[in-house]
């Protein structure tokens, strides 16, 4: 019998991949709130922001006058 190769095409398994996903919901004023320092913060992305948040990695707020 011939036997099946595995195709090397596509991308490389992660070591350590993401696969936990959290849903929070904000009401208006927290939104707000968030939505400002998020847009202090200069992090390109909210999720980025979140996770540095929660877990305590330091990040910059610039404040431009």
């Amino acid at each position: 019998m011939k036997e099946k190769r595995k195709s090397k095409a596509g991308r490389n398994p992660k070591l350590d991949p993401a696969v936990y996903r959290y849903t929070v919901r904000f009401n208006e004023e927290e939104h707000n709130r968030f939505l400002a320092m998020f847009g202090k913060s200069g992090v390109y992305a909210r999720s980025v922001f979140l996770k540095a948040h929660f877990f305590g990695q330091p990040f910059k707020v610039l404040k431009v006058d």
